[in-house]
């Protein structure tokens, strides 16, 4: 099987990202976008399943030292709470004040315009910070090609992440399926 269901998934992924980004689908971008991420940390850990610390523990040794954000990992877990489970820009975390909220621009809005109408309009010391959406998501897809480094010289994390991988969804066809079922 070896790193075929890896790729392939991850491919996927970015295909999604890249077809909503196409679309002006934004926050469904930013859904597969945080999902990604949530994965690839999973994948990275010793973990069965995928935690708060394995999100945190990517974005730190990956993503942001690959595109370095305005936000922490704190913060990008905190927001991809209040994206997936209620659709917005809070969550407990940022709620509470251990996290920042983050807020985002997409398209052709520019992050920083947009960040100094924050820090204007806020004086508040957990003040929200502004993330465009594409820079994120070229910021997971670097901390990709670092995490595929660290990888190539590691057999035996590669090995485990490859047998993470094999249990990822698969797309069988019709006629997969009917061959099987004919030698049944």
């Amino acid at each position: 099987m070896g790193e075929y269901p890896l790729l392939e998934n991850i491919m996927l992924l970015k295909t999604g990202i890249d077809a909503c980004l196409e679309k002006k689908a934004f926050i469904p971008a930013l859904i597969l976008t945080y999902s990604a991420i949530d994965t690839t940390g999973w994948l990275d850990s010793k973990a069965k399943f995928s935690t708060r610390d394995d999100f945190i523990r990517w974005v730190d040794e990956y993503l942001l030292k690959a595109k370095p954000l305005k936000c922490t990992a704190i913060d990008l877990y905190a927001a991809r709470c209040g994206v997936l489970h209620t659709f917005t820009s809070t969550s407990q975390l940022s709620f509470s004040g251990k996290a920042s909220i983050i807020f985002y621009a997409w398209g052709k809005a520019n992050a920083e315009d947009m960040q100094r109408i924050m820090d204007y309009k806020n004086t508040s010391s957990n003040h929200p910070i502004v993330v465009h959406i594409d820079e994120l998501y070229q910021a997971w897809l670097s901390g990709l090609e670092l995490w595929g480094k660290d990888l190539d010289c590691d057999s035996d994390r590669s090995a485990r992440v490859i047998a993470k991988a094999a249990k990822f969804f698969r797309d069988v066809s019709i006629e997969t399926v009917s061959r099987i079922i004919s030698t049944i």
